[in-house]
């Protein structure tokens, strides 16, 4: 990583890495930090632009939506007008605050959370109020307070410095952190709504109305430095998902397969489990897959866990084979870049493929030798990027019979993204009963990948691949069951899957 020669630049990097003296309390006394001020350093502009238009580049040069054979204007303009903001915002950047936002928004406006700026440094001692937001639906209501006492929990917020609370997210978030148009992503952001890391392209309110039980009063907020250690944990309780965890058990007459991840060790090891107890789970009354917190991963191993409760002839005739596609190669259409080549050559050596299937070394080694032969000869993409045959149909009566006798409830929260979401569409194809809350969303670009930025203060992303079959967003999809609860509440979502969501299934 090179490293900037500005004394300013420098130290005020160290400092945000720098918690207060002492563990005495988590809450930072505001006379202690707030009295010091980071002095406007100029070079930041310069480093912000020039890994602005570093993260434009990879993404001109290797994601599929901007080639131009494609023909995805809506990402081309996109890409074209989040450079431009993302430019004109650099020159005005003094701060390392300021780099990371524009960087932020950059990625934010491009409409896709596969595309993300991960900066290498964070803010240690962010502002807030002492309380934190949460979305239920169309409200914003106070769930977490410093002092849980308060009697400003349970309130609704109406607005802040005049501006409706909706239009202040939708600027805010919608601008730095979430693509606004879905709402899990609005539920996942809300909580950050009343955070400040000193983004300078926002304004910090003043004062928000609140309606306490049809009373409604003006609140002049006391923004005050907390450790990031200890907010982090309260905003990700705030945001209303769950966590799975790993396992398969038995619960009442059925059982619950438990994924919280599609990758790693404790994932290979519920495939595994599933594959052991198969004849148990096929011939159970009802088998829940509970995918809460699921960010994604491989959707290979998803399709491993089908097979093993469905059979696998009953998975390949209604969702095709993975080692085969009517539309495209076996992965998709990759977009032709020396970089892509050299990230499928990585991929292919990884434990994750050694330890995976042969059909799972057989995809990325058939995508590598397609990628070769279309640079060889010019083409854009490794294989079609348009459908040529019609998809899979759903199986028949003359089909391979599901091999499950009770029925499979697959259980989502609203992190459910990327992967998850290609577990959710075949699962769903497959006849599974979906309960819990809508997933977030995707594009059809798939398989992301990122580098460092030169500066070396964050890490940018870049999808590779493109599904032809798939529709331009992938998600959200709405569960026919609905939870209102707190589904991270393990215990109380489960007596209620019991209780009500397995009945509503068998109906």
């Amino acid at each position: 990583m090179r490293l900037v020669r500005t004394t300013h630049a420098m130290m005020y990097c160290l400092s945000l890495l720098i918690a207060a003296a002492g563990d005495a309390a988590a809450q930072i006394p505001s006379w202690s930090v707030d009295t010091f001020h980071a002095p406007p350093d100029p070079h930041w502009a310069l480093v912000t632009a020039r890994d602005a238009e570093a993260a434009y580049l990879l993404l001109r040069d290797n994601h599929p939506g901007a080639a131009a054979e494609l023909h995805d204007l809506d990402f081309q303009r996109r890409l074209a007008q989040g450079h431009g903001v993302a430019l004109a915002r650099a020159r005005t950047v003094t701060s390392y605050e300021g780099y990371a936002a524009v960087l932020a928004g950059f990625a934010t406006a491009m409409g896709d959370k596969h595309i993300w700026s991960r900066p290498t440094f964070v803010v240690n001692l962010p502002r807030w109020p002492r309380f934190i937001m949460t979305k239920r639906a169309d409200t914003w209501i106070v769930t977490d307070a410093d002092e849980p006492e308060t009697p400003l929990i349970g309130s609704m917020l109406i607005s802040c410095d005049g501006q409706g609370a909706e239009d202040l997210a939708r600027r805010n978030l919608g601008g730095f952190r979430a693509n606004w148009d879905i709402g899990a992503q609005q539920a996942q952001f809300a909580p950050w709504l009343l955070v400040d890391e000193g983004n300078p392209f926002i304004a910090r309110p003043k004062a928000c109305v609140f309606d306490t039980n049809g009373q409604r009063r003006t609140i002049t907020l006391d923004w005050e430095r907390v450790k990031r250690e200890t907010l982090v944990p309260r905003l990700q309780k705030a945001g209303g998902a769950g966590h799975a965890g790993y396992g398969v058990r038995q619960i009442g007459a059925g059982y619950w397969i438990a994924v919280e991840r599609l990758v790693g060790d404790q994932t290979s090891a519920v495939v595994k489990a599933v594959e052991a107890q198969k004849a148990a789970l096929r011939s159970a009354p009802f088998v829940v897959l509970d995918v809460r917190g699921n960010g994604g991963g491989s959707s290979f191993l998803g399709r491993e866990i089908a097979a093993s409760l469905f059979g696998a002839p009953y998975v390949e005739a209604r969702l095709g084979s993975v080692t085969s596609s009517a539309c495209g190669g076996p992965d998709g259409a990759w977009r032709v870049s020396p970089n892509n080549i050299n990230n499928v050559e990585y991929v292919l050596g990884t434990d994750f493929v050694k330890q995976s299937g042969p059909e799972v070394k057989q995809v990325i080694e058939t995508t590598l030798h397609d990628l070769r032969d279309a640079r060889a000869h010019g083409r854009a993409f490794s294989s079609a990027t348009h459908c040529t045959e019609a998809p899979p149909k759903p199986a028949g009566a003359a089909a391979p019979a599901s091999e499950m006798q009770g029925r499979l409830l697959l259980l989502t929260d609203n992190r459910c993204f990327s992967a998850c979401l290609s577990l959710t569409d075949d699962f769903r194809q497959l006849g599974a009963f979906h309960v819990g809350q809508t997933t977030d969303a995707a594009t059809r670009y798939v398989d992301v990948r990122e580098q460092y930025l030169p500066s070396g203060y964050s890490i940018f992303s870049t999808l590779q691949s493109v599904d032809p079959s798939a529709p331009p967003q992938v998600g959200p999809f709405e569960p026919a069951l609905m939870y209102n609860g707190d589904i991270d509440d393990t215990a109380v979502l489960q007596k209620w899957v019991v209780d009500s969501a397995v009945p509503a299934a068998s109906h």
